[in-house]
């Protein structure tokens, strides 16, 4: 009798949802919406961990070097996220959902570390138990994507399928300064006359709600009410844990092959392990040199907005025009510009003696090419406080109001702004590329896979960075950066052979 009222209860509780709730996926609409959102629980964790938490280690005094390792731990969970395809196949209750199940228990996971992040201080002492956690924050939102992009194979119409790619793209775009400017723009006050809680700023600790109410808002509205059909399970032998054994080892040989199956194919995975272009400007280096040449918490954030809007202009137009004149020439050109905004944002700093990070010279600066190594002379400094001594808190002004305006301040800001939508070319021709190479038979996993080594590219280039700006300073390691990314153009002419074949084609 007692299972009698939990089934009829749970039957009960299913129905009340689905009565409150409308299921998206039954709609051409509602499924564009649902794609649109879930997309923005992924911009929306990387916007917070890599500009919010980066922003503020740094005003706590975290190095160069460290804020580096723990970029690059953000990223190093997406370059192994292909691993978890099998799994997520294979492993799956159509009580549930097929996918629904690893969407809802991916973002409560999510909201489950970031809880157990909130109470940690960011600061230098507590930084690898910090990595450690957003490290598996960042393993569960790239299992939520794998889950996301195969609900989105199945369900997607033929004629829906471009314009949702491109929402779901937008989405996750849009998340980024959600979780990163709007919680900046949080903590340094906002001025509203109808809400006046806001206008001295909140702690760091509170923002963590923010981020994880908009997660939680898209479990209750878009991911629960979710109901997609019923998949089919097939038979195989043996338990389930060894079918899925089996099929992550046919994984693998696929993969391999279509990776190394011919000599373009083994050039695209070369090129999709070599950085596309210059990428300092769009790592942490962006975020520590805004702190050093004295941006306050908004003028990050103002930054970060209008970058994001030119990026994705900029993304849609590159795409428009590269289909017209060529993907692989087009890219060529678009990385080629991207290190001009990197060189010369190395050259003002050289030239304005924005050197070293504060606080990170030794006793007897070094004499390098450039003359004596220098701080950056503007922007909160750690080098003279006392170890005991507390974080001072205060809301800054903007560098920009007031008659003494540091010039490297504009100058960095154009450079990124330039740097970004430069990018923006850049990024979806290169996407394009890697559709036209993969192999249709295999399409999705190789082009998974390729998404996943450029992940892996994010994470060794946020390593080598913040190694070398505490050992050669920002101008060199922008130079380096310039220069390292124009390496990968030389691979882009034995990658024709495919295009060439398809463009002639009728």
């Amino acid at each position: 009798m007692i299972r009698g009222l939990q089934k009829r209860s749970t039957g009960s509780l299913a129905r009340e949802i689905d009565m409150a709730l409308p299921n998206l996926l039954g709609s051409r609409w509602g499924r564009l919406i649902a794609f649109f959102f879930l997309y923005i629980t992924e911009g929306i964790p990387l916007g917070f961990t890599a500009t919010t938490m980066v922003v503020q280690m740094k005003r706590a005094g975290v190095g160069e070097a460290e804020i580096g390792i723990f970029i690059s731990s953000l990223y190093l969970p997406w370059a192994w996220k292909w691993v978890m395809g099998p799994f997520v196949d294979l492993l799956y209750s159509n009580r549930l959902g097929a996918r629904r199940g690893w969407i809802l228990g991916t973002q409560l996971m999510m909201v489950l570390t970031l809880l157990i992040c909130m109470p940690i201080e960011l600061a230098s002492e507590n930084l690898q138990l910090i990595t450690l956690v957003i490290m598996i924050h960042n393993a569960f939102c790239a299992t939520q994507d794998v889950a996301i992009d195969a609900l989105a194979c199945n369900v997607l119409h033929e004629r829906e399928r471009g314009l949702a790619n491109g929402l779901m793209f937008a989405g996750q775009t849009l998340g980024i300064p959600l979780g990163g400017a709007c919680v900046l723009y949080l903590i340094e006050g906002i001025d509203l006359a109808w809400l006046p809680a806001l206008r001295e700023g909140i702690p760091v600790q509170t923002a963590y709600w923010f981020v994880i109410g908009c997660i939680l808002a898209v479990t209750l509205l878009v991911a629960l009410p979710m109901r997609e059909p019923l998949r089919q399970r097939s038979r195989a032998e043996g338990s389930r844990l060894v079918a899925a054994k089996k099929e992550l080892l046919q994984y693998l040989r696929v993969a391999l092959r279509s990776f190394l199956g011919s000599r373009m194919a083994f050039f695209a995975l070369l090129f999709a392990l070599l950085p596309a272009g210059a990428v300092g400007l769009n790592l942490a280096l962006q975020k520590t040199v805004a702190v050093e040449v004295g941006f306050s918490d908004g003028d990050v954030a103002d930054l970060e907005v209008v970058a994001s809007i030119l990026w994705a202009v900029m993304c849609v137009l590159g795409g428009v025009v590269a289909d017209r004149l060529g993907h692989l020439k087009c890219l060529a050109v678009f990385l080629a510009l991207i290190s001009v905004p990197t060189f010369w944002c190395a050259w003002r700093m050289q030239q304005e003696g924005v050197i070293f990070p504060a606080g990170n010279v030794a006793e007897e600066p070094p004499e390098t090419e450039f003359g004596p190594a220098t701080t950056a002379s503007t922007g909160p400094s750690t080098a003279s406080r006392p170890d005991d001594a507390p974080v001072e808190v205060a809301r800054m002004p903007s560098v920009f109001t007031g008659a003494d305006v540091p010039p490297v301040a504009h100058a960095f800001w154009w450079s990124v702004i330039a740097y970004m939508g430069l990018q923006g070319l850049m990024y979806g021709t290169r996407t394009a590329v890697f559709m036209r190479i993969a192999n249709p038979d295999v399409a999705a996993t190789q082009f998974t896979a390729y998404m996943a080594m450029m992940n892996l590219v994010t994470v060794y280039t946020a390593w080598w960075q913040g190694y070398a700006i505490e050992r050669w300073g920002y101008p060199i390691t922008l130079y380096l950066d310039g220069a390292l990314g124009l390496i990968c153009i030389a691979v882009l002419p034995l990658m024709r052979e495919r295009a060439e074949a398809e463009s002639d084609s009728p």
